[in-house]
C-alpha cells in the first residue's frame, strides 16, 4: 500500500520554539472551534522540522490539508455568521492579548522569584495561543495549499463583471471587496510618525536640524523638549513593530533617519496624513459603488466581507503576537541569566519545557540543547510537545513520503495569485530580511518568501510585490493594497527561479509574472 503524501505547508525564518511549540499545541484547538468539538478533526497528523531556531518545514498530510481547506470554505458558505462571531472573537482576543502583554511590560523581571517569572511567561504562552490559533483555519490554512479561497472569489468577481455590462475590472474589484476598512496597528504607527515630522517642520530649528542630521544614534539635541518628548513617546510605543519572532526591535536610529530622509524632500505632510484618515472611507466608496454596479446580492457581499477580515486579521494577529514576543524576549533574557544560558538556548526550548523548569525545578540538560542546533523535528502527541534530535529526527523524517517539487529554472513565466490589482516592469530584489533591503531602488519589484512589517520600507519602494506565501491573507496582499502596488501572491518557487537583477513584468490582475531578461 502507497504511503500517504505529506506536504512541507510553511516555514518561518528565526521563529524559535516559542512560536512552534504553541501552533503545534494550537492546531487542535482552531479546528474544534470551528466545526465543534464533538466533530472528528480534518487535520490530525503534522510536525515540523527546524535547524537551530529556523522552522524550515512544517509537514503535513496532503489529504488532510485538503480537507481542512475544503470543509473550512463550505463552513463559510453554510454558516457565514459562525464565521463572523469566530472572527469577532480573535479581534477580541487579539486587543486582550495585546493589552496582557503590555501589562507584562511593566514587571521588573530581576525582582520576583522564579516561580513568578514561569507564571508570568507561562500566561503570556497562554494568551498567544489563545488569540493567534482561534482563527488559524481561515487566516492561514485557507489559502495555503493552491489559494482555494482567493481563486474561487476571483472566478466569482469575474462572473459578476461579465453579467454586469460595466466596465468594471474584474481584479480592481476583487482587490477593492476582499479589503478591509479596519486600519493594521502599523498604519496607526505611520500617521503619527507623520504627525511628529509635521510638529518638526513646523519648527524652523528642528526641521534644520533633521535636514542636517547625519548622526541617528540618539535624540539630537536643541530640539524644544515638546519635539523631543514625543519623539521619545514614539520610540517606546511603536519600538516592537519590526521584532517579528526574535527581533531585534527597531532602534532609535530608524526613526531618525526616516524623519531626517523626509524631512530633505519636497514633501506635503499634510495631504499624506489625510490620505491616511481618509483611506477607509474611500474604500468603503469603493464598495458601495462596486457593489452597486456588479449587483452583488446580500449572500456575497457577506461573503466578501468575511474574505476582507480573513485579510485583515492575518495581519493584526501577526502584529499583535510581534508584539507579544517583543515582551516575552524580556522574560527569556531574565531567565538566560539566572539558568546560565545564551538567550539563544532559552530559544531551543518548548514552553513545557520552561515550564517544568521554573514551576517544577528540573534541571537543565545543556547538551540536550545544544543538539537542537542542528536538524530537529518538533510533533504533538497526547497533550505534549516532543523533540527528536540527531538519528530519531532523521529516521521519522525518512520514515514519512514527503512530495518533491521540482524546479525548472529556466522557466519564462511564473503563475500566481492576484493580491492587488495593476501591471508593472522592473528589476527583480530578492528581500527576505532587513539586512537585505539597502540593496532595494525605487522601481525594483520586491519578491519575498514571505513580507514582514520591518520589511515595509523597502515594499514602498516597489513597482510591484512577488511572493511564495499564498493567497489574499498574506502580508504583502494587506500592503500592498494600502499602497496600491501590484502585487502577485502563491509563486512557491519565485526565490529558486528569480534571482536580483532579472528583468520581468506583472500582470497582477492574471496572476502572472514574465521573466523578461535573466
Amino acid at each position: 500500500m502507497k504511503k500517504d503524501l505529506w506536504v512541507n505547508n510553511f516555514s518561518v525564518h528565526r521563529s524559535g520554539y516559542q512560536l512552534g511549540a504553541p501552533v503545534l499545541y494550537g492546531i487542535i484547538n482552531t479546528q474544534k472551534i470551528l466545526f465543534g468539538a464533538k466533530k472528528p478533526m480534518a487535520l490530525k497528523n503534522y510536525f515540523m522540522v527546524f535547524e537551530g531556531p529556523d522552522m524550515v518545514k512544517a509537514i503535513h498530510k496532503k489529504k488532510e490539508v485538503r480537507k481542512l481547506i475544503e470543509t473550512t470554505i463550505k463552513e463559510i458558505f453554510q454558516n457565514p455568521k459562525k464565521l463572523d462571531r469566530i472572527h469577532k472573537e480573535t479581534y477580541k482576543l487579539n486587543a486582550q492579548y495585546f493589552s496582557h502583554a503590555k501589562s507584562c511590560s511593566k514587571v521588573d523581571l530581576k525582582n520576583i522569584g522564579d516561580k513568578e517569572l514561569g507564571r508570568i511567561y507561562l500566561k503570556l504562552i497562554e494568551w498567544q495561543e489563545r488569540a493567534h490559533q482561534h482563527a488559524l483555519a481561515t487566516t492561514w490554512y485557507l489559502d495555503s495549499d493552491g489559494e482555494d479561497f482567493s481563486k474561487l472569489l476571483i472566478e466569482k468577481t469575474k462572473e459578476f463583471c461579465q453579467a454586469s455590462g460595466t466596465k468594471i475590472n474584474f481584479a480592481d474589484a476583487f482587490s477593492i471587496l476582499t479589503t478591509s476598512t479596519r486600519k493594521t496597528l502599523a498604519t496607526l504607527e505611520e500617521t503619527e510618525s507623520l504627525e511628529i515630522l509635521r510638529i518638526i517642520l513646523k519648527d524652523k530649528k528642528a526641521k534644520n536640524i533633521f535636514i542636517n542630521l547625519r548622526d541617528y544614534r540618539s535624540i539630537p539635541s536643541g530640539l524644544s523638549e515638546n519635539i523631543s518628548m514625543a519623539i521619545k513617546k514614539h520610540f517606546k510605543k511603536w519600538k516592537w513593530l519590526a521584532f517579528n519572532y526574535m527581533g531585534p526591535a527597531y532602534e532609535i536610529d530608524f526613526f531618525l533617519h526616516m524623519w531626517s530622509d523626509l524631512a530633505k524632500q519636497k514633501f506635503d505632510v499634510a495631504e499624506e496624513i489625510k490620505k491616511k484618515n481618509d483611506w477607509a472611507g474611500k474604500i468603503r466608496d469603493q464598495k458601495t459603488k462596486i457593489i452597486k454596479g456588479l449587483g452583488i446580492g446580500k449572500k456575497w457581499r457577506g461573503i466578501y466581507n468575511i474574505a476582507a477580515d480573513v485579510v485583515n486579521l492575518k495581519g493584526y494577529r501577526k502584529e499583535v503576537c510581534f508584539h507579544g514576543f517583543y515582551v516575552m524576549d524580556a522574560m527569556l533574557r531574565e531567565m538566560a541569566k539566572r539558568l546560565n544560558l545564551a538567550r539563544s538556548q532559552m530559544y531551543l526550548l518548548t514552553f513545557q519545557e520552561i515550564g517544568d523548569i521554573f514551576l517544577k525545578g528540573k534541571k537543565v540538560d545543556v547538551n540536550k540543547i545544544n543538539k537542537r542546533n542542528g536538524f530537529t523535528i518538533l510533533d504533538y502527541k497526547k497533550g505534549k510537545i516532543r523533540v527528536f534530535t540527531g538519528n530519531k529526527a532523521k529516521k521519522y523524517y525518512s520514515s514519512v513520503n514527503i512530495e518533491k517539487v521540482i524546479i525548472d529554472k529556466n522557466i519564462k513565466e511564473l503563475l500566481g495569485t492576484c493580491a492587488c490589482s495593476g501591471h508593472a516592469k522592473g528589476t527583480v530584489k530578492i528581500i527576505n530580511e532587513v539586512r537585505e533591503m539597502n540593496k532595494m531602488k525605487k522601481g525594483n519589484v520586491m519578491v519575498s518568501h514571505t513580507t514582514f512589517p520591518n520589511l515595509v520600507p523597502a515594499m514602498k519602494m516597489a513597482s510591484a510585490i512577488i511572493t511564495e506565501d499564498g493567497g489574499m491573507t498574506c502580508h504583502a496582499a494587506i500592503v500592498a493594497r494600502e499602497l496600491g502596488r501590484p502585487c502577485i501572491t502563491g509563486i512557491k518557487i519565485a526565490t529558486k527561479v528569480l534571482k536580483d537583477g532579472d528583468l520581468v513584468e506583472i500582470d497582477a490582475d492574471n496572476g502572472i509574472v514574465k521573466i523578461i531578461k535573466k
